[in-house]
């Protein structure tokens, strides 16, 4: 998975689209992952539901900066 990928599912997860795979969000955070995105990981394991839309929207725009360097 890439940053933009990572953007991408949570972009997916925020808005609760219906193309967000039922386990998508879960898979990701149950898995330590990449040393690139388990920061952004860790963070999302952090939270307690309900979840921050805003910053996860947050995260979206780091990853995507991020994801375009």
């Amino acid at each position: 998975m890439t940053k933009l990928e990572l953007a991408e599912m949570l972009e997916r997860f925020v808005g609760d689209r219906p193309d967000c795979g039922p386990w998508e969000f879960d898979d990701f955070t149950s898995v330590r992952t990449t040393n690139e995105l388990e920061p952004y990981r860790r963070q999302l394991v952090g939270m307690e539901p309900p979840f921050d839309a805003d910053e996860i929207r947050d995260m979206i725009r780091e990853l995507k900066t991020g994801a375009a360097a």
